[in-house]
C-alpha cells in the first residue's frame, strides 16, 4: 500500500472521525499507547461476531479508549471512569464497530469499493502524518506501527470507515423533503409576534397576604390532608437531614494532569503517613506537619461538617462510612490522595409526616393566598389593558414611571411593562418560557390589543399585548427555498440513517464476548490493578 503512495492530496474528503482515532488516540497518548491500559487481547481476541465476521479484541480496545480519552480531554478529570461506566460508554464503542460491519456489508452488497488510490490521498491529506507540511512516511509507519501493530492493519480499518461513510453518505441522499414541508416550515419562520407583557409574581404577592391565623392553619391541615402528605412525600431534603461527620484530613496533593510517575510517589508518600497514624501518632499533629491542603493544615486537617454532596463522592463514601476515631484508607480524587479520620458522627434524622404537618399547612396556605391574590391584579390589569396602553398601565421605574406619576409594585416587586421579542409558532415564548396556548393566540391577535385572557407560567399570572407582527412575504420565498429544505434535510438525515442501521441490526445476528468490554473498561481505570 505504502508503495502507491502519490504526492496529490485530493480525494476523499478526512471527516471528523478518523480525525478523531488518528489524532486523538495517536497524537494524544503518542507511541505505545496501546500497550498502557488495554489488556483484554490477552485473555480474548475477539469482541463481537457480526453475521460471522468477526471484531477483533484491539479494533474494540482502540474504540473504547479513543471515545474515553476525548471525552476526558473535553471534560478534563471530572469524567471518571465510573462516569463513563454510567454513560454506557463500553456499549457506544462496541455498537460503533458493529454498525460499522454491518454498513460494510451492506457497501459490498451495493458494489461499492475504495480503490487504493483513494485510500492513500485520505491518509497523505491526514496533518498527523506531516512534518513540514509534507507527508512523512517514516512518521506514518511509526505511528501507525505502534497503535494498530501494522500500517496493513490500520489502512484495513481506514478502508472499513471510508466505506462506511461511503454507504451513510448514500442512505442520507434518499432523504426529500416534500415541497409542502419546506414552504410551511419556511412560513413559520417567517410568520412572527412579540408581546409586550407584565408577570404578576406570586412570590412577591406572599408578601402582601394576611398571615394565617392558629386556628386557620389547623382547619387546612384537617381539609388537605392528602395535599400535605404528597407535598412532604415530593419534599424529602425539607424534612431528611441525612447523616454528616466532623471530619479531619491529610492531603497528598496532585496536578490535574498527573503523570503515572507521579500518581506513585504521591500513593508512597500517603503510605508512609497512613504508617505513622498506625503506630499512633497524632492525626491532628501530623496533617500540621504533612497535609498540602493550606486551607486546613493549621487546624490539624479539620474540614468541618461533611455531608453527601459537600465534597467530591470518593471523599464523601469514604467519611460517611467511618465511625468516630475511624482514620480511611488512601482516598483518591481530583485533589490527590487523602487520609480521613472522623471525630463526630451525626446520625440520620427525620422530621415525622406529624411534626412537618402544621409547617406545611402554613406554608400551602399563604401560597393559595399569594396565587389568588397575583390573579386577582392579573385580572384587574387585563380589563384595565382594554382602554390604556399597557406600558402607561405598568410602567418602568425610571423615565416612564416619571412621566405617568407612578410605580405600580407588588409585595414590593415592581410591575414593568416587558417585550418578550419576537417569536413564531409552538409553546415556547421568550422569558415566559413554555406556555401552551400563548404563541398562537399573539400569532392569532391584533397589534395594540390584549390577548383575551390571564395566562399562568410558573412564576406567576401574566398579562399580554400583542406589540407586534410580521407575516410571510411570499416574493422572498424562491429565493430562501433552498437554504430551508437543506436545513430540514440535515435535521432529518440522522433519523433516517438512525432507522436504517436498526433495520441492519434488527436482521443481523450479533455475538458479543462480555469478557473484553469489562476488561477493557478496567484497563482504562488508572486506579486498577
Amino acid at each position: 500500500m505504502l508503495d502507491n503512495l502519490r504526492a496529490n492530496k485530493g480525494g476523499i474528503i478526512t471527516y471528523l472521525f478518523l480525525f478523531a482515532i488518528i489524532i486523538v488516540f495517536i497524537v494524544s497518548f503518542g507511541p505505545g499507547s496501546l500497550d498502557k491500559g488495554c489488556t483484554a487481547g490477552r485473555s480474548a481476541t475477539w469482541a463481537a461476531r457480526v453475521n460471522g465476521t468477526t471484531i477483533p479484541a484491539a479494533s474494540y480496545e482502540r474504540a473504547y479508549q479513543n471515545l474515553l480519552r476525548g471525552l476526558q480531554q473535553q471534560a478534563g478529570p471530572a469524567f471518571s471512569r465510573e462516569l463513563a461506566e454510567q454513560m454506557g460508554l463500553q456499549t457506544m464503542a462496541l455498537d460503533q464497530l458493529v454498525e460499522r460491519t454491518l454498513a460494510v456489508d451492506e457497501a459490498g452488497r451495493r458494489g461499492l469499493a475504495i480503490t487504493d488510490d483513494q485510500l492513500a490521498s485520505t491518509i497523505m491529506a491526514l496533518p498527523a502524518f506531516e512534518t513540514g507540511g509534507h507527508f512523512d512516511r517514516d512518521l506514518y509507519q511509526r505511528t501507525v506501527s505502534s497503535v494498530y501493530g501494522s500500517p496493513a492493519r490500520f489502512e484495513a480499518e481506514l478502508r472499513e470507515e471510508l466505506l462506511r461513510q461511503r454507504v451513510m453518505a448514500a442512505v442520507r441522499e434518499t432523504v426529500k423533503v416534500p415541497e409542502a414541508e419546506v414552504h410551511q416550515a419556511w412560513a413559520d419562520e417567517h410568520d412572527r409576534a412579540s408581546l409586550l407583557f407584565v408577570r404578576f409574581p406570586a412570590a412577591a404577592a406572599a408578601a402582601e397576604v394576611r398571615p394565617p391565623s392558629a386556628a386557620e392553619v389547623t382547619a387546612f391541615a384537617a381539609s388537605a390532608r392528602g395535599r400535605i402528605e404528597a407535598f412532604y412525600a415530593a419534599n424529602p431534603a425539607r424534612f431528611d437531614e441525612p447523616r454528616r461527620v466532623r471530619a479531619r484530613h491529610i492531603l497528598v496533593a496532585l496536578p490535574a494532569d498527573a503523570t503515572d510517575a507521579q500518581v506513585a510517589a504521591a500513593r508512597a508518600r500517603i503510605d508512609g503517613l497512613a504508617a505513622r497514624l498506625a503506630r499512633g501518632e497524632d492525626f491532628a499533629k501530623v496533617a500540621a506537619e504533612a497535609s498540602d491542603d493550606r486551607n486546613t493544615r493549621a487546624h490539624g486537617g479539620d474540614l468541618g461538617v461533611v455531608a453527601e454532596g459537600l465534597v467530591e463522592k470518593p471523599f464523601a463514601d469514604a467519611a460517611l462510612a467511618l465511625a468516630a476515631g475511624a482514620v480511611s484508607a488512601p482516598v483518591r480524587t481530583r485533589a490527590g490522595w487523602h487520609l480521613i479520620r472522623v471525630d463526630e458522627v451525626f446520625p440520620v434524622k427525620k422530621v415525622p409526616l406529624d411534626a412537618a404537618r402544621p409547617v406545611i399547612a402554613r406554608e400551602l396556605l399563604v401560597k393559595d393566598r399569594a396565587e389568588a391574590l397575583a390573579q386577582a391584579r392579573a385580572a384587574a390589569a387585563l380589563a384595565a389593558a382594554g382602554t390604556r396602553p399597557l406600558a402607561e398601565l405598568f410602567p418602568a421605574a425610571g423615565g416612564g414611571a416619571k412621566a405617568h406619576g407612578r410605580v405600580v409594585k407588588l409585595g414590593g416587586a415592581v410591575l414593568a411593562a416587558e417585550s418578550t421579542g419576537p417569536f413564531g409558532a409552538g409553546t415556547f415564548v421568550p422569558r415566559l418560557g413554555d406556555v401552551p396556548g400563548l404563541a398562537a393566540a399573539a400569532l392569532a391577535g391584533t397589534v395594540g390589543k390584549p390577548l383575551p385572557s390571564v395566562w399562568k407560567t410558573p412564576e406567576g399570572p401574566v398579562v399580554a399585548v400583542l406589540e407586534r407582527r410580521d407575516r410571510p412575504d411570499a416574493g422572498r420565498y424562491p429565493a430562501e427555498r433552498g437554504e430551508v429544505a437543506s436545513r430540514l434535510r440535515r435535521r432529518l438525515e440522522p433519523q433516517v440513517e438512525a432507522a436504517w442501521m436498526k433495520l441492519l441490526r434488527d436482521a443481523a445476528k450479533v455475538q458479543v464476548n462480555p469478557a473484553v468490554l469489562r476488561s477493557a473498561a478496567a484497563a482504562a481505570d488508572p486506579d486498577a490493578g
